[in-house]
């Protein structure tokens, strides 16, 4: 499955203000979205195709359950059956 993960424009401006005071920030952000692309479905579901995923960052300390909280949803396009 091909994943295609969009940012709003008010979380790319909180990233950044926030990557100055968590340097840590940009590497921990980018494992998560490596981990979206593999798993999508990871979180807790707040249903309605969202989801809230704990992101560990290591500047700030206390691992996941201390780090951030990401809100993601997932849209599907272009899905295909086939019946046999």
């Amino acid at each position: 499955m091909k994943v295609d993960i969009l940012t709003h424009p008010e979380f790319e401006r909180e990233f950044k203000r926030l990557s100055k005071k968590y340097h840590s920030l940009v590497d921990d952000y980018a494992q998560l979205l490596e981990d979206l692309e593999k798993s999508p479905l990871q979180g807790t579901s707040l249903g309605m195709g969202t989801r809230k995923v704990r992101m560990g960052v290591d500047s700030k300390g206390g691992g996941k359950s201390g780090g951030m909280r990401v809100i993601t949803s997932q849209s599907y396009n272009n899905l295909q059956t086939s019946w046999n």
